[in-house]
């Protein structure tokens, strides 16, 4: 008798009426599963990145301007970078870090960028310069000069800023990208964006194409 009732209240409504009726009557049964459709969706993007090889790996701290979005970076720079199947790029841009501050976010921000530095699995960091300064009198960096090749260091020497590392010797650690892509010709150029390299980086060809790339320079030829 109940059943026939709400059978019977149900096609009395118009179209529009019985939407919101059975919206609101499974309400319940459409959260759940939507929740699930999400859960899977994270279990299946965990898989798939799992097996998938890294090229490089770099952090974008304190981007307050969305002047290095890192969904759209990976894809342009694996374009860029000819990136192959199986292969993926990992940027991250939600990051930021208050040394002064003691906040849960600021504390979980530089708390994975030390954890990742001890793993030896992130190539390099973008940061402001007042950061870069830090994190340059932290961290064992590799020497840019070095680390490019003549032309693209040539290209970039008016950039570069030498410093002390964490080892105690001065090299050119701090890569200025005021004249980059990503700032140049933007109001945000003064404000001053540093690429720092880590020393232990096993991927140098990758974060010199990262830097080719930012200044807006060809892909270097293999002959």
């Amino acid at each position: 008798m109940r059943y026939h009732k709400k059978n019977d209240v149900f096609h009395s409504l118009n179209r529009k009426q019985k939407v919101r009726y059975i919206l609101d009557y499974y309400k319940g049964w459409f959260f759940i599963a939507f929740v699930a459709v999400l859960f899977l969706y994270y279990i299946g993007e965990t898989v798939w990145q799992s097996h998938q090889v890294i090229d490089l790996q770099g952090f974008f701290v304190n981007d307050e301007h969305n002047l290095f979005p890192a969904k759209e970076l990976m894809a342009d720079f694996s374009d860029y970078a000819d990136t192959p199947k199986g292969h993926r790029i990992a940027f991250e841009d939600s990051l930021f870090v208050n040394l002064e501050s003691g906040t849960e976010y600021h504390a979980a921000s530089q708390s994975k960028i030390v954890a990742y530095t001890a793993a030896k699995e992130l190539d390099f960091l973008v940061v402001p310069r007042g950061l870069a300064e830090y994190y340059g009198r932290s961290f064992v960096l590799r020497d840019l000069t070095s680390l490019l090749p003549p032309e693209l260091s040539g290209a970039v020497s008016d950039d570069l800023t030498y410093m002390t590392d964490g080892t105690g010797r001065e090299k050119a650690c701090l890569l200025d990208l005021r004249q980059s892509r990503f700032l140049a010709g933007t109001p945000y150029a003064k404000d001053g964006y540093c690429l720092l390299v880590l020393d232990y980086t096993g991927r140098s060809e990758a974060v010199t194409e990262f830097i080719r790339y930012a200044y807006e320079k060809p892909t270097e030829q293999t002959p």
